[in-house]
């Protein structure tokens, strides 16, 4: 199984977040050579490692185990819900008519 595409998110997230490999593994208990062979797909991260890595990146775990699950499934919309999240309800409710235009035509 090839797990470097759930290590390049992983590695993205983190310098999204301005962190080294050395200050992610420091908040998770890790070693920065541990996150180092994840990122490279070398490692496959536990259950409870995974849930460090999110915590400490402030994301949710299908962020990163959607690029390990090769089945169909449905879309996932966490990363479009967080950064709605971000808005103003004003915002928010622009969007959710534009959404719905979008919709009508289709």
């Amino acid at each position: 199984m090839d797990f470097t595409s759930g290590g390049r998110i992983l590695q993205a997230l983190r310098k999204e977040k301005g962190m080294t490999q050395e200050q992610l593994a420091e908040c998770t208990g890790l070693t920065s050579n541990t996150i180092s062979r994840i990122e490279r797909g070398q490692l496959l991260p536990s259950v409870p490692t995974l849930c460090d890595l999110c915590n400490a990146l402030q994301t949710n775990s299908d962020t990163i185990l959607a690029a390990y699950i090769h089945a169909d499934s449905q879309i996932r919309w966490s990363p479009l819900a967080e950064k709605l999240q971000q808005l103003s309800p004003e915002k928010q409710d622009k969007i959710e008519k534009i959404l719905a235009c979008i919709i009508e035509t289709i």
